[in-house]
């Protein structure tokens, strides 16, 4: 079924009728979610000072929108998804890279994120990325829009040297976006223990649980 979509600020309010996905996605969904204007009406919106809804709905014909009258009778036949449509489009735009020391170590959290529906990317390709990024000051290699959380995942308290140095640049390109996963009973390396550990046991689905409801809060921020 298409969206009706209605923006508000203060007194000031637009709206879009029988938007189909891509539509809505393309048009509002995509610059809303990286904080950037979206054009609808005769203006454009802020999302910092913006109000958005999003129902899904039958379509509404030309007589149901005459009159200004479709957002009322959208509000009639279509159920309010805008939570649920957000959710989504933030989770499938972020990205999320898995360092680990060891294979062992990055399959045990890899694979349970996979099967919840996390899209999991090669952390090499992330590092090459971050490498590549032009020094600006103040400026991360992800603040474009394309969020990707890191999860550094150790095992011991000693990780190898070149493990710590990958670790720096995650925090260095992500900042709040990189989560240490500590795997077994060993505490954290201490270079690390101020970040807020999150202790995983891949046979555990609570355990998992916690760190998909972590992500989700990472890149909400």
């Amino acid at each position: 079924m298409p969206f009706h979509v209605e923006i508000r600020a203060s007194l000031r309010r637009a709206w879009a009728f029988n938007l189909t996905e891509e539509r809505l996605r393309g048009g509002i969904l995509e610059p809303w979610r990286r904080g950037r204007p979206v054009e609808l009406g005769d203006r454009e919106w802020d999302p910092k000072e913006s109000t958005l809804r999003i129902l899904e709905g039958p379509e509404l014909s030309p007589p149901e929108l005459a009159h200004g009258q479709g957002w009322n009778q959208a509000e009639r036949s279509a159920t309010d998804v805008t939570g649920e449509v957000l959710a989504r489009a933030v989770k499938e735009a972020t990205s999320v890279a898995v360092l680990a020391e060891t294979e062992a170590a990055q399959r045990a959290v890899s694979d349970p994120l996979g099967d919840l529906g996390a899209r999991v990317v090669d952390w090499a390709a992330v590092r090459a990325r971050i490498l590549a990024s032009a020094p600006v000051v103040g400026a991360r290699p992800f603040d474009d829009g394309g969020i990707v959380s890191v999860l550094l995942v150790v095992e011991r308290s000693d990780p190898e040297s070149t493990w710590m140095f990958d670790a720096g640049l995650a925090l260095g390109a992500v900042g709040g976006r990189a989560i240490v996963v500590q795997l077994g009973d060993e505490p954290p390396p201490a270079a690390l223990g101020d970040l807020g550990v999150v202790r995983v046991d891949p046979a555990d689905p609570v355990s998992v649980q916690v760190l998909v409801e972590r992500l989700r809060q990472a890149t909400a921020a």
